[in-house]
């Protein structure tokens, strides 16, 4: 990373063995093939948990991205900042727009905030179609994959204040 740099970490998370749940981790074996700025950090958190924080606590920024249940059309992607996860979390309506699996997306973000370690962060979320014993995403979240991925570099570069993608 460079010295004058801030450090951006893109955090996938979820279940590979699960399908549609592994898409975060498909997310980032899809972006380690891609160029991207040296700032960021690409991290498979799998099924982490709480030691997410220790990946959140040195960064400058945080991308996130899962598999959340929102009642949306299979493949639809959303974008959500960590308060807007917050809320969502606390009101009737939305309360089922979380993390899948057995990370708890938002007990985790909420820990970092308390403790001080929240960077700025965004999440990517993506509904999907099924959750099944498969290494396999579904066709409706694996056609959505490369306009996720765009999505991601474009808040890349967004963050990083880069003129093009990241």
């Amino acid at each position: 990373m460079p010295k004058n740099g801030k450090k951006l970490v893109v955090i996938g998370v979820g279940n590979f063995l699960q399908g549609d749940e592994g898409v975060g981790v498909h997310a980032i074996d899809v972006l380690s093939g891609e160029i991207l700025d040296p700032r960021v950090d690409l991290i498979d958190g799998g099924t982490a948990g709480i030691d997410l924080l220790f990946f959140l606590e040195d960064a400058d920024f945080a991308v996130i991205i899962d598999c959340m249940e929102a009642h949306l059309e299979p493949g639809t992607i959303f974008r959500l900042t960590a308060d807007e996860l917050f809320l969502s979390a606390k009101t009737d309506n939305m309360h089922k727009k979380l993390s899948l699996h057995e990370t708890n997306l938002t007990e985790v973000l909420f820990a970092a905030k308390e403790l001080n370690k929240l960077p700025p962060t965004i999440i990517f979320g993506i509904q999907p179609k099924e959750i099944t014993v498969s290494c396999s995403l579904s066709a409706p979240v694996r056609k959505a994959l490369p306009k996720l991925i765009r999505a991601v570099k474009k808040e890349i570069s967004e963050l990083l204040g880069c003129g093009k993608h990241a």
